[in-house]
């Protein structure tokens, strides 16, 4: 923390966005939004560790490299890159229709030697779960790892809106981020108070909240009057939060930092245009 170089990785998800009413396909996917906003804030080092399609590889890494990302652990198979379609409403939120996600290559997707070794040389590890790469957030829980654990839950929707996962692994995590409201946030705060796992719960334009010790700290969401595109609005914000809290070391700062980045995100169709 501190002087010391931020060197992000985030390991999980690549994808093309396809947008069924825009008629248009942007890169995306939870993991390389993250690791794309993490360098975009700062971060020295911002690395993505994936499996993606031939369809889409050339331009994937062509953009990566762009925005200095490092890619070197993105293995390339023949192929279809993992795939999620996208509906936007009036108010520029995004929906996901049912059936709508191809996980293509990441289904089977694991780690091998080289990419362990390769993320143990970051101080930062992001991870995601989700029901359809769960298999390689499990391998990576296994994983010796001495820096920063940070994790997004998503809104537990494929866990029936449980917090069980995230109860197993507080004790190993620094962070761990979730999408809900209130009553998600009072039903966390006895987890807050039994672990130094720092939880924030995002809430849309609802803001954020984070758990300190089962205290809550709340950030209203900044006001944005061109509101276009709400996909990869909370990787971004995620992005943000974990660049400025190593830095600072500041919940409140952290959250005002992923709150403006969230916001830049909101102005522009797809997660990382």
């Amino acid at each position: 923390m501190g002087g010391e170089a931020l060197r992000i990785v985030s390991v999980g998800e690549s994808t093309i966005d396809h947008y069924l009413d825009l008629h248009q396909e942007f890169i995306g996917g939870i993991s390389l939004n993250f690791a794309v906003n993490a360098k975009r804030c700062g971060s020295e080092t911002s690395s993505l560790v994936s499996r993606i399609g031939d369809d889409h590889g050339q331009r994937i890494l062509a953009r990566l490299q762009q925005e200095g990302v490092d890619s070197s652990h993105i293995s390339v198979r023949t192929g279809a890159t993992a795939r999620q379609n996208i509906v936007l409403s009036q108010n520029g939120e995004r929906i996901f229709p049912a059936g709508g996600y191809n996980p293509g290559p990441l289904e089977s997707y694991r780690l091998n030697d080289s990419d362990i070794h390769f993320i143990q040389q970051h101080n930062v590890l992001m991870s995601c779960l989700f029901q359809q790469i769960q298999p390689l957030f499990v391998q990576l829980t296994s994983v010796p790892f001495n820096g920063w654990r940070v994790a997004d839950f998503l809104d537990l929707s494929d866990y029936g809106k449980k917090c069980t996962e995230m109860e197993k692994l507080s004790d190993q995590l620094t962070i761990a981020f979730v999408s809900g409201d209130q009553e998600l946030m009072e039903s966390l705060r006895p987890l807050s108070r039994s672990t130094a796992c720092l939880i924030v719960i995002t809430s849309g334009a609802a803001g954020s909240v984070a758990l300190v010790k089962g205290e809550p700290v709340f950030q209203p969401s900044l006001k944005v009057t061109n509101i276009v595109d709400s996909t990869g609005c909370g990787d971004a914000f995620q992005a943000a939060f974990t660049v400025s809290y190593w830095r600072e070391g500041d919940v409140c700062r952290a959250l005002e930092c992923g709150s403006q980045q969230a916001a830049r995100v909101l102005q522009h169709y797809g997660a990382i245009a």
